[in-house]
């Protein structure tokens, strides 16, 4: 059964041109390198050494190079799904799915799915990274595991949240531009002090040999571990924006077809 979304993905018309402008974008090698850069140095800077960096005897690596694998590609999500990836000199990302006669779910899941392969590689460039710190602090496969999960979640909800935005927002650049810093700003940081349970960062730490810091969420016959709550928290954040992202896509598809492509048309939100 786990071939069939596969075979519709491969198939989605969305996927597949952006799968071509994927493999054309050579710049993205650069941010890569620049990346691998980054993480390195925190690497190094964290590696653990007599007296230096080791924090109640153990080592600070896995958690500090996780924290800033999050921190980068949070906002690179967030930022990067509030942006179009069409491509397109003429239309914008609205315009142009007011004229698409592609289903509303299938162009929701083909736009995403591509913003996904970005997502992606710059996971699977840090993952060696944060294989080798694990290693390093002693951390079990188990709790590698754990973090690689809450990471994936955590990052492609908050590209859900940007493509959402970018669908309400787009002609209110200055807007946009606004609540995408502040959702980031918010999600990263703010939450670790108002609702911890719901900040990534912290979530990370909580998977590795570190001091537990979330405790515990005590649901009607059942206690969550601080960081499956803050997966289940960040699934339902990725399902509510998608409902909302798809709604949107429905609206402008409906005013389509029943008023039609006109000028005032494309002059939509």
């Amino acid at each position: 059964m786990l071939w069939i979304p596969f075979r519709r993905a491969v198939h989605n018309p969305i996927f597949q041109g952006g799968l071509e402008s994927f493999g054309r974008q050579h710049t993205r090698w650069t941010h890569g390198l620049n990346y691998l850069a980054a993480l390195s140095m925190v690497l190094f800077v964290t590696w653990p050494k007599e007296g230096f960096l080791s924090l109640r005897d153990l080592p600070f690596t896995y958690n500090a190079l996780g924290g800033s694998v999050l921190i980068i590609l949070a906002y690179l999500n967030l930022s990067q799904g509030a942006r179009t990836l069409l491509h397109t000199r003429d239309l914008r990302l609205g315009e142009w799915l007011a004229l698409s006669p592609i289903h509303a779910g299938a162009f929701l899941c083909g736009y995403l799915a591509v913003g996904c392969l970005e997502l992606l590689f710059f996971w699977s460039l840090s993952c060696p990274l944060m294989v080798l710190a694990a290693g390093v602090a002693g951390e079990s496969l188990a709790h590698l595991g754990a973090g690689i999960v809450l990471t994936l979640v955590c990052l492609v909800s908050y590209r859900i949240v940007g493509v959402a935005l970018l669908l309400w927002f787009e002609r209110d650049e200055f807007i946009l531009y606004v609540l995408v810093r502040l959702l980031y700003v918010c999600f990263i940081l703010i939450s670790g002090f108002i609702a911890p349970l719901s900040n990534p960062v912290l979530a990370f730490a909580d998977t590795s040999l570190w001091p537990r810091r979330l405790g515990t969420l005590m649901l009607p016959g059942v206690a969550l571990q601080g960081w499956v709550a803050t997966v289940g928290l960040h699934l339902l954040l990725g399902g509510l924006f998608f409902i909302i992202a798809l709604v949107r896509v429905r609206w402008l598809q409906r005013r389509t077809l029943t008023s039609g492509p006109t000028e005032g048309e494309t002059s939509y939100g």
